[in-house]
């Protein structure tokens, strides 16, 4: 029983040693690694995207998607390469709805936000609470639909159609209350997912 003991206090020893060493070693996530192997995704698009390691601006703000996640159209949307980018989609496409202003949802401002403050809901970028406004998703939003709202901002029309352009969007021009969801973050097992994944092709 002892043994069993000590055996399970060396396992646990060496897994946090390697998860250490790790750490240390920075290695490309899911979606770098998606855009890295895809070779349709130009260099500098990568670069366009790619967060930048600087300091953190914190102000009294908080990013708002002028686009409703609750929206849907009549028409059938249009279903893009999830390694490709907004950016890249914008240009070629579109927002592959019937709006102008739709949220394109492949994540362009997902990949830079230093906060991952940011998840994807029906095709549509959703701002958490964990933003602090620093306006890295405002800059990358090929549309232009990200905008720093005060922090207090009770309700707010969630829509970037103001010049009413035709679209079967079901929330076209709608009033909703402003909620900073909390975001289901699964880093720890991530890290351990990864850190297997290493292991085993080691």
């Amino acid at each position: 029983m002892v043994l069993l003991y000590v055996l399970i206090v060396l396992i646990i020893l060496i897994l946090s040693a390697l998860i250490l060493i790790l750490v240390n070693k920075p290695f490309a996530t899911e979606n770098e690694f998606e855009l890295t192997t895809n070779k349709v995704v130009a260099e500098e698009e990568l670069n366009y995207i790619k967060s930048e390691s600087q300091p953190i601006k914190v102000s009294d703000k908080k990013a708002f998607v002028m686009c409703s996640c609750k929206k849907n159209f009549k028409i059938s949307r249009t279903v893009f390469n999830k390694a490709h980018t907004c950016f890249m989609i914008n240009s070629d496409n579109g927002t592959g709805t019937d709006c102008k202003f739709s949220c394109i949802g492949l994540g362009d401002c997902v990949k830079i936000c230093p906060q991952n403050a940011i998840k994807i809901v029906n095709n549509s970028a959703v701002i958490t609470s964990t933003c602090v406004g620093c306006g890295k998703c405002v800059d990358i939003c090929p549309l232009g639909i990200i905008k720093l709202i005060p922090k207090d901002t009770p309700s707010i029309i969630s829509c970037s159609n103001c010049d009413n352009s035709p679209t079967s969007c079901s929330d076209i021009q709608k009033e909703q209350a402003v909620v900073w969801e909390e975001k289901n973050d699964f880093k720890f097992w991530k890290q351990w997912y990864k850190l297997f994944k290493r292991v085993i092709k080691n």
